[in-house]
Formats: C-alpha cells, structure tokens, sequence
C-alpha cells in the first residue's frame, strides 16, 4: 500500500514549518503530537532541525514510543547517536541533554500512569524543564519504595481473614498492604482494589501517588500482571479460613479485583451494613463522659471517631454541626459544663466552630480537671501493672482501649452501682466467674493457686527426707524405696508416741 504524502508527518513538516514557542510565551491548546515533541526537544537543547529530525525519525517519533523506553535505552541512544561515523549524523548529547531525555520518557509514562495524554499546553521552558525534574525524582521515589517494599509489607501485613467480625479492620489493613506492594509499573498494588471501576480523573487528588492509585487505568498488562500478585494475596490470607470459600468461584479467574469484590459482596453487603448502622446506633445511645474515672476522654472521642466512620462509610455521614451537637450533649461531666457553655456562645454570636474545635478545646479543659490530674499522677504506677483484663493502675472499669475490665479491680468497693453492675454483666457475657467483690478471675488466683502446690510439693519432698534419716538411725538398710509411694508416710515423731505409733502397740495388744 501506497504512503499517503498528505498525512506523512516529514512532508508535512516540510510544507509548513513548527513556530517554536520561546522564552515566557506559553504553549497554547490545538498543537499536534508531532510539534509537541518538536517543542520539547527544541526546549531539551536541540536547536537544529537536523538533529530533531533525526531524533524523531530513528528513536521515537510518537509517545507510544517513549513510553516504553528505560533509562538504559536512552543511555544507548546517546551512545549511538555520539559514535556515528559521518560527522552529519553524529549528535553528542551531553550530560544534561542525556538526563533530560531521561526525565522525558519518566515524564510520559506518568502521564499514561494517570490514564491522561502527555500534553504542554499551558507550559513554557522553564516550567517544562521543571515538570522533567519532578518526573525524575518520582522515578528516584519508586526505585527507592520498590528497594524498602519488603519490610514495609511485613509491617502491615493484614493476617488471615479468620471471621466477619474482623471485616472492617482487615479490609483496610489489606488495602495499606497492597498500598506498600508497588505494581509492575510503578504503581502502588491497592489501585487494583479501589471503589471506583473508572479512572478518577475529576478529583484534585493530595498528590501524584494517590492520583495513581484513583486513575490508572484497570485494562491492559500491567493491570493483568498486578491484579494476579493482588489474587495470590487475598488467597494467602484467606486460604484454610472460612472466608476462603468466599472466593472459591473466583480462583479460575486469577484477578484480585474479583476476588476482592466477592468478598466485598458478602462481608459488606446489605446485611452487614444494617448491623454495622445498628453498632453505630448502639453507640450513639451509649456513650457519654461523665469522669476520667469511667472513661478517659481520648477512649470517649476515639469511640466517637469510630461511631462517625461508619455511618460515613455506610452512607450515612454526620454533618459536622450534628457531630458538635452531639459532643456537647454527651459531655456529662459538671466541671466542663463552664467550657461548653463557653462554645456554644460562640456559636450564637456566629463563630463557626468546628467539631474539631470544639473537641479541641474540650480536650484542654479536661487536661486541667483534678481526675485527670490525679490519673496522671499515678502514670508511674500504670507501667508496672499487669496489663490485660487485670488491675492497670486505671482507678475506673474501663481498659486503655475502651473495653471494660474483668479481672482484678483492686477499688471494687469504691465504684458506683452502675460501673459494678456494667464490670459483672461483662463478667457474664464472656462467661467468666466472678470472685468475691472485684476479684474476678485475676492471674493473682492463679499465682496463689501455684505457691500452695509448690509448698505442698516441698513437703512431699522432706517427709522422703525424715523417713530415710529414720532407715539409718534404726539399721533398717532395706531398700524398700518401691514401698515409700504414700503422701501420708509417717513422720519421725510416730517414733516416740505419735499417733501411728499409738495404732501399732494398740494393734499388738
């Protein structure tokens, strides 16, 4: 087939010759492909037409073709193009033309990273120049991430999806270690198993690694080579659990991005999101602070964070002012009643507080309140505790984590009513026996439990002892020892008119 001479891109060039764009004139929008690179190389350093025809004509002439370039290629390039023989075709490209065409073909394939066309409208030199230095230093950040990829995924590994109960945390511990996994073009693993199908190219994403990870695009090799390392995650983690059989109706496809979405389908389908509403309404109509001695104020706001993510994610989010207005009406305590007294003013004379403000400044007040001091004062204590369930050093019912307490609780009888009754209905949930007052079921128990056997043991061990000394001073050298198998042997006193030596003479009468 014959070439078409209207559309072939050199006799196009010759009939109507590229204005280069110069100084602080910036590229304006309608320019073609062909004078895209044109310009660029003109910018890179390439002043004559020689050397850019030659350029584009043996090396790449399309993006395509730098998108598929590496470093090394472009090491060769400057080689090959420096060795020619005929001195018309020999270019010396220099160190800085060598890194600029480098940072050129990074540049590009960021663009394809993001799902976009690589484009300079809107550019001039210097910005273009300083566009090229960004891409190689993202290049640098992804060497770099690659090199620390193992250490970082050990660190976040998920662990094995043993139940439905552990769904929430999982998913996103998941997530962040597919985030530490890059794929094998450069793009962290977790895009695999974002929300949305199509590139998010809408959003003003924080910065270039999450724009990735919301907009490259799910087709392609690089997506098939990274959806089937996600796949051999998921079954790692789900393999011999019975959320494994969950995705048994995916193994034949090899792709983590159905396998995630079967999972997604069961453990946050219709019905786990209207328990998930339901867990958020439970504690909607639980919580409350009243003293740090009940809970601490940072398990209250973390309860609360907890509380808010849910019915965010379940797609029904608190506006900030609900969340205010329910901070100040769970605020129980009377020492701060002063402090939302204050925030509410504010509010009516038409400050905008924020509930992070308002938390804030809740958060102070609650520093200089006398519990909290006194709670904080005995910090000292808290490190030598036991930990766990036991006695923390916490003077109320409630764990560092929220959770109440069931073991020992060392001021049982100075609680309320209601903590002693919440610490006891615990006790019965979890089917612990209670000891009397705030014993529970301590490892205190346990220890006195241990030192009785011990002791018993010791006995054991010198009434052997007494009844041998006994053997030698009698003459009886016997080796009888296949006899001495009773707990109760008698002791030297039965010697001289112990009661088993009263039995004996007894007996003989």
């Amino acid at each position: 087939m014959a070439e078409d001479p209207v559309n072939d891109p050199l006799i196009v060039r010759l009939r109507i010759p590229y204005e280069f764009i110069a100084g602080n004139d910036i590229v304006e929008g309608g320019i073609t492909e062909e004078n895209t690179l044109l310009q660029i190389l003109h910018w890179i350093g390439f002043r004559t037409d020689a050397q850019r025809d030659a350029l584009m004509e043996d090396s790449f002439g399309t993006f395509d073709d730098l998108k598929v370039l590496t470093e090394k290629d472009i090491t060769t390039m400057a080689s090959d193009f420096g060795g020619r023989q005929a001195v018309r075709d020999r270019i010396h490209f220099g160190t800085r033309r060598t890194k600029s065409i480098k940072g050129l073909i990074h540049w590009v394939q960021d663009f394809y990273r993001v799902s976009e066309k690589p484009s300079i409208v809107g550019l001039n030199e210097v910005t273009f120049k300083q566009q090229l230095e960004w891409a190689l230093a993202r290049a640098d950040i992804r060497t770099t991430l690659k090199n620390q990829a193992s250490t970082a995924a050990d660190a976040a590994t998920p662990g094995p999806l043993k139940s439905e109960k552990q769904w929430k945390e999982w998913e996103e511990k998941f997530v962040n270690y597919a985030r530490s996994q890059l794929g094998s073009n450069g793009i962290p693993l977790s895009y695999v198993v974002r929300e949305n199908e199509q590139p998010d190219t809408e959003t003003v994403h924080p910065d270039f690694v999450n724009k990735t990870i919301a907009c490259a695009p799910l087709s392609g090799e690089y997506y098939s080579a990274d959806r089937l390392a996600v796949f051999n995650f998921i079954v790692s983690f789900t393999i011999g659990q019975p959320s494994g059989d969950w995705i048994k109706n995916t193994l034949k496809f090899a792709d983590g991005r159905r396998s995630m979405q079967a999972l997604r389908d069961h453990f946050a389908g219709e019905g786990n999101a209207t328990r998930n509403v339901a867990e958020a309404d439970r504690l909607k109509e639980s919580l409350h602070y009243k003293s740090e001695r009940a809970m601490t104020f940072e398990t209250f706001l973390t309860q609360c964070q907890k509380m808010y993510n849910i019915y965010e994610k379940e797609g029904e989010p608190m506006t900030d002012e609900a969340k205010v207005r329910f901070l100040f009406k769970r605020v129980q305590h009377d020492k701060l009643t002063s402090s939302i007294d204050a925030l509410k003013a504010q509010i009516t004379a038409g400050v905008n507080v924020s509930y992070t403000m308002a938390a804030n400044h809740l958060s102070a007040a609650v520093s200089e309140l006398p519990d909290y001091l006194a709670r904080n004062r005995n910090v000292s204590g808290v490190g030598n505790s036991t930990g766990g369930n036991g006695d923390d050093g916490n003077a109320g019912i409630h764990n560092s984590d929220g959770s109440i307490k069931t073991g020992f609780i060392s001021n049982w009888k100075s609680l309320s009513k209601e903590e002693r009754a919440q610490v006891i209905a615990e006790r019965k949930r979890l089917g612990i026996k209670g000891g009397k007052g705030g014993r529970g079921s301590s490892n205190k128990d346990l220890s006195t439990a241990n030192t009785l056997k011990q002791l018993k043991e010791q006995n054991k061990k010198y009434k052997r002892k007494i009844k041998a000394m006994k053997r030698v001073q009698f003459g009886d050298d016997k080796d009888d020892d296949a006899n001495d198998k009773s707990d109760d042997d008698d002791d030297a006193g039965d010697q001289f008119g112990g009661k088993a030596s009263r039995k004996k003479m007894k007996a003989k009468k």
